[in-house]
């Protein structure tokens, strides 16, 4: 897709949400995670260290939906339990902000067919930030939810990405899919939820696969018990460069 159709697709995601600014959210929720994990990919494929092999992660996240769409945010910041020269070496912020305008409630459509129930234009700002990189990666296609038995939302989005790094040149696509699953064992709230992001190759980037899988214990309205794990292949793009890991998590719900 050309740049110029990207600017599109996203100039219309941020315009279908432009009169919600002044109107009441229908929900808005926000969490905040405590993660660590043990056997992270420390050396890329290549040989040179791209990460601390053991390291805490602190997750921030906000979703919020209005009438005609809604937006997602969250923040990853990692090795925040290393010390001053290994923040320095590999400490990092990942951060990405979505925002998705409803097509059949702002056209007066009716878009559902089967299990599909909504369609959207969705634009995307990915941030990361470390001691070596200052990239910002702009993402821009079409999203949809679905309605799965069991599950209390699945949605899948379908964009074009321009990836500022040197290592990238030209554009790729990524596929996300966006999944919560809850349940009950003897009297205890649990969900099974979590993504899958494939994205292909861009430049000197790898096509890469991450998922990250969620079981939680629900043992208070607001406190999260659980695990997650990490699988990822070809981590940030680079060839040879996978990962698959536990990660205990506590989270918080406000």
């Amino acid at each position: 897709m050309h740049t110029k159709t990207k600017l599109t697709l996203a100039t219309a995601a941020a315009s279908l949400l432009v009169a919600q600014g002044a109107s009441a959210a229908l929900y808005s929720t926000t969490q905040v995670e405590a993660l660590y994990g043990w056997g992270y990919e420390d050396t890329a494929g290549a040989g040179f260290n791209i990460d601390n092999e053991d390291h805490a992660i602190l997750t921030v996240v906000n979703a919020t939906g209005w009438t005609y769409g809604d937006s997602f945010f969250f923040a990853d910041f990692t090795n925040l339990d290393q010390g001053t020269q290994d923040e320095q070496d590999h400490g990092s912020t990942h951060a990405e902000w979505g925002l998705r305008g409803n097509i059949g409630k702002t056209t007066g459509l009716d878009l559902s067919a089967g299990p599909l129930e909504n369609l959207y234009v969705i634009g995307q700002l990915d941030l990361d930030r470390n001691s070596s990189t200052r990239k910002t990666t702009h993402l821009a296609g079409l999203s949809a939810d679905f309605d799965v038995p069991g599950f209390a939302f699945v949605k899948l989005h379908a964009m074009y990405r321009n990836d500022d790094s040197d290592a990238a040149e030209g554009s790729s696509e990524q596929y996300t899919l966006v999944w919560n699953a809850p349940f009950t064992i003897g009297g205890a709230d649990f969900t099974f939820e979590g993504f899958l992001d494939y994205i292909t190759e861009e430049g000197d980037l790898e096509q890469q696969l991450l998922t990250q899988p969620q079981l939680v214990w629900h043992a208070t309205e607001h406190l999260g018990i659980g695990i997650e794990y990490q699988h990822w292949e070809n981590k940030f793009g680079l060839e040879d460069t996978d990962e698959s890991l536990p990660q205990a998590m506590v989270r918080w719900t406000f």
